[in-house]
């Protein structure tokens, strides 16, 4: 599934390529995606113009005149494409949009657990699902002293607190275990037992994940490319992730893989212990 560095990659391509552009035709496969396409969602988006490309968590939401918010979110296998000119659609081809300049973007998505919206309300903030999005590693406030008294108010495991949109907004699986073996914590650790300090150094390696991972456009390991069709480059730049029984970049111990709620996760246990010298 694409992660916020991911959709922030494509978003900052996306501002580039269609801002002022006015929708001029719109057509849609008929097929259901994750939520069902509005049966009119083509009438309504046909004559508006793209004002604001921006990204909320794992959404790609384009701000539209009249006022309308046309939200995008690539599920699992979701790939937004930008074509300059008219482009032959695929079978896993749902929307296509094109401008009034003649370039086109697309939406192909084959697993279809993504979905298009569009949504006719006053501020982007009362868009369903964006609305219950936690803070996100790239806002200001996102620091130790923002999350160090969420841990301390939790007796969930780290990593999936982390996963949870509604505390952590646009954080997957991958940067999750990226962000807690740069941090040193084991993804099993409780949170309430994370010291402020522990916190702080958390919320760091998380921002210098991420910002790492925009720099490399992304992580690519079979299906994501950019709107420009351009694969990431972090996979090169992965500690523990997908490395199980590969040896620790730091300390040369073996890195192991755990289940934690349907979701590997991957950490050194020599780097990353859990506690007390156990695992």
């Amino acid at each position: 599934m694409p992660e916020m560095p991911e959709v922030e990659t494509i978003v900052r391509r996306l501002r580039a390529r269609i801002v002022g552009r006015r929708i001029v035709r719109v057509g849609v496969s008929g097929l259901a995606l994750r939520r069902p396409l509005d049966g009119n969602i083509a009438e309504r988006l046909r004559g508006r113009t793209v004002r604001k490309v921006a990204r909320r968590g794992k959404y790609i939401v384009a701000e539209l005149d009249p006022k309308a918010f046309w939200v995008i979110h690539l599920g699992m296998s979701g790939r937004i494409l930008y074509h300059a000119a008219p482009h032959e659609v695929s079978r896993h081809t749902h929307v296509t949009v094109r401008f009034s300049d003649g370039s086109e973007l697309e939406y192909r998505d084959p697993r279809r657990f993504g979905f298009v919206c569009l949504y006719e309300s006053p501020q982007m903030g009362r868009i369903p699902g964006i609305a219950a999005l936690g803070m996100d590693p790239l806002d200001r406030g996102f620091d130790g002293e923002w999350l160090a008294p969420l841990l301390e108010k939790s007796r969930q495991e780290i990593k999936p607190f982390l996963l949870d949109q509604r505390k952590v907004s646009g954080l997957g699986n991958i940067y999750a275990c990226e962000s807690l073996f740069r941090a040193g914590l084991h993804p099993r650790r409780r949170c309430f037992t994370i010291t402020r300090g522990e916190a702080r150094g958390l919320a760091d390696a998380i921002r210098e994940v991420v910002r790492a991972a925009i720099r490399c456009r992304g992580t690519s390991f079979s299906d994501f490319v950019d709107s420009d069709g351009m694969a990431g480059g972090y996979q090169k730049r992965l500690r523990v992730f997908q490395r199980e029984g590969k040896p620790c970049f730091r300390c040369g111990n073996t890195i192991r893989r755990l289940n934690q709620g349907n979701r590997s996760s991957y950490y050194c246990p020599v780097c990353q212990k859990l506690g007390g010298g156990s695992e």
